[in-house]
């Protein structure tokens, strides 16, 4: 099937075969822990130099009111920053994929964005922290630190 408007050209197919289960990776449970912060600071920080070379991991060290956002490559050398967030949770340090992150703070269409978190070993649920207009959320999985 496929769909021409103007120039653009949509195309699509079925699939064959069993569509993975999504809704396994889905959090069940209430997420224990939220970060709150400003996307674009956010996205500065997941976004440097550093987390881009590497596209690996970046791990997020998250305490009160702050969450420290670290990556290495031997590449591109190691960096450190922090941020000022509203965090609500016990102390904890997750990896993700730097990648995701920021392809999720591209596409969020708000100012501020919210990271929710069960403990370092369940996926993450990033979603746009502002009003009801966005009802989607963005799942990442943890990777090993």
């Amino acid at each position: 099937m496929f769909f021409r408007i103007g120039p653009r050209l949509l195309t699509s197919r079925q699939l064959t075969g069993q569509f993975p289960n999504y809704e396994a990776v889905l959090p069940r449970t209430t997420p224990r822990s939220f970060l709150e912060c400003r996307r674009t600071e956010f996205g500065d920080l997941a976004g440097s130099s550093v987390c881009r070379r590497a596209l690996t991991r970046s791990r997020l060290k998250l305490e009160k009111g702050e969450v420290k956002i670290s990556a290495s490559s031997t590449e591109a050398g190691e960096s450190e920053d922090s941020l000022e967030v509203s965090y609500n949770g016990d102390p904890m340090t997750i990896g993700f994929n730097a990648a995701y992150l920021v392809d999720f703070l591209k596409a969020a269409g708000t100012s501020e964005v919210r990271l929710e978190l069960k403990d370092p070993q369940s996926a993450g649920q990033l979603r746009p922290a502002e009003g009801d207009d966005y009802k989607y959320r963005y799942i990442v999985m943890p990777m090993r630190i």
